[in-house]
């Protein structure tokens, strides 16, 4: 899992290697996700900020690609989703990790859902959760090009798609 190592970790933070398994008995697993659990709990935020009652759901979406865009943009261009890293670095064996990634990507589409203009629940989780698949592509394209504009191309389409649903022009058919 992940290919930073304990003495990597240790090295960056300056502190004794005891202190990390004072404060992280469970070792590597443990610090993962926790760390995975402190960086989840920014996005519900970001989104509240985004989908803050003064403008359309289809507004807010293409907001929250554009402060993605400009966020990678100002850090240089090279960074990634943490959670997105960590769950594509994942083994098998890493249950807790994996747990801790799976769980940040289920609040995220919950918070999501609960702000999207469809009556019904299964839609607003599927679309929610469209969105964050679209975040989490526009990471990967962003770095190959080290640009934001996939954050942006995705946020424009993703904000068509809502707009069309707000007008009453789109809505997912139900399975015959």
């Amino acid at each position: 899992m992940c290919g930073t190592g304990i003495k990597d970790v240790v090295a960056r933070s300056g502190a004794p290697i005891g202190s990390l398994y004072h404060y992280f008995p469970g070792g590597k697993s443990q610090l993962v996700s926790e760390a995975v659990a402190l960086h989840a709990a920014k996005i519900p935020r970001l989104i509240a900020e985004c989908f803050d009652g003064q403008r359309s759901a289809a507004a807010a979406v293409r907001m929250l690609f554009t402060r993605a865009a400009d966020g990678f943009e100002r850090t240089g261009a090279d960074k990634g989703c943490a959670i997105g890293a960590v769950a594509l670095d994942l083994t098998p064996a890493d249950s807790a990790a994996q747990a801790a990634c799976r769980d940040a990507f289920e609040r995220w589409a919950a918070v999501l859902a609960a702000r999207l203009p469809l009556p019904d629940a299964r839609a607003r989780r599927s679309l929610a959760t469209t969105i964050i698949v679209a975040i989490e592509g526009a990471f990967v394209l962003a770095r190959a090009q080290r640009s934001g504009q996939p954050f942006r191309d995705a946020g424009r389409w993703m904000s068509t798609l809502l707009e069309s649903i707000d007008s009453g022009a789109a809505r997912p058919r139900k399975k015959p």
